[in-house]
């Protein structure tokens, strides 16, 4: 029952941020509301962590955080090493969405 209403609770956020935002598109608006809701570090978020979290694959996300980069949501930076993944961070608040 718990997913019930965490996957009802998702689902109206996104559909709150793309009514905010409609140039959002849905990976990039989920990919926002994932990093919202990651707690706050100075290094960010990994996309990496992010595909896993979100069940997608790792080169999507990592175009849908260069199409949020470009448009000022968040900044990304390589992780370092070998990994192709990326550190994440929000830097454009989400608006408050109960």
């Amino acid at each position: 029952m718990a997913e019930l209403a965490e996957g009802q609770h998702l689902q109206r956020a996104l559909t709150a941020l793309q009514a905010a935002y409609p140039e959002l598109d849905t990976l990039a608006a989920l990919v926002l509301l994932a990093l919202d809701a990651s707690p706050p570090s100075e290094k960010g978020v990994s996309s990496a962590l992010l595909a896993r979290h979100l069940d997608i694959e790792h080169a999507l996300i990592r175009r849908a955080c260069a199409t949020l980069e470009e448009a000022g949501w968040v900044h990304t930076q390589p992780a370092g090493g070998a990994s192709s993944a990326l550190r994440v961070v929000l830097i454009k608040p989400l608006l408050a969405m109960g």
